[in-house]
């Protein structure tokens, strides 16, 4: 029984029909709103990434191409040349991950890599530096480096404080369980521009490693700052300008 028939077999007023009919009108309104505001915005902006053996400077870029989204890092300086790209589908918060693929010059760093999730034959794949090969859960939610950030950003927007993420780990091709929990708020500064920042930090004790986030809510959640300590090295991923948003 639909609800204009309920509402006239009860003899409600046409007045107040009216009005009921104007705010289911506008509740519906209300949750498309609050669905689309979960969604991750495209953006362009320039970060510089560094490590005690390399500083370098590139463009991050969300961007929709067809039906899929791809996330990508691109850099280069006088010595080296640098390329992240994670290729997914995205329906709100569902993100299903497709292709992982490092590119780095020079070649005799021998850094290149390729991840293949191959849903139709279950199957999870590595070449270049890494070679593996395993099955594929479906039932599992993996998701690659780069496009776990994605997922990361969707999880704030809709308000977690604690949750897990399952990442592919490149070198043997394992599925591990990744914790994280907002530590802290603090103050950072970009372009001379004040962010009330959220300090979201991953932690994994068995590698001694641990990654702090520094996300900006009104930027919804973007990364200001990424450091990631561990025992080989500190890696710093730092926003220097947005080039366009939304």
């Amino acid at each position: 029984m639909t609800m204009g028939l309920s509402l006239k077999r009860m003899k409600i007023p046409r007045v107040l029909y009216i009005d009921i009919m104007i705010f289911r009108l506008l509740f519906i309104s209300l949750i498309a709103i609050n669905i689309s505001s979960n969604e991750i915005k495209e953006y362009k902006a320039r970060y510089s990434y560094d490590t005690e053996e390399i500083s370098i400077k590139g463009i991050r870029k969300l961007e929709k191409i067809n039906q899929d989204y791809v996330l990508s890092f691109n850099a280069r300086n006088m010595l080296a040349k640098m390329s992240f790209i994670s290729t997914f589908s995205m329906e709100n918060e569902n993100i299903t991950t497709k292709n992982y693929e490092i590119k780095i010059r020079p070649k005799f760093i021998k850094r290149d890599q390729q991840i293949s999730f191959d849903y139709e034959n279950k199957l999870l794949s590595s070449l270049g530096r890494h070679l593996w090969s395993k099955d594929l859960d479906l039932y599992t939610k993996a998701f690659d480096p780069l496009n776990a950030q994605i997922q990361i950003r969707s999880n704030l927007l809709r308000g977690m404080k604690e949750f897990s993420i399952q990442l592919v780990e490149i070198k043997s091709g394992e599925i591990e369980e990744n914790f994280y929990s907002i530590d802290s708020e603090q103050v950072c500064v970009n372009n001379d521009k004040k962010y009330n920042c959220l300090v979201l930090k991953r932690l994994r004790k068995e590698e001694g490693r641990e990654t702090l986030y520094f996300v900006a809510p009104e930027l919804d959640y973007m990364f200001l700052k990424i450091i990631d300590t561990g025992p080989e090295r500190i890696q710093t991923l730092e926003l220097i300008e947005i080039l366009s948003f939304g």
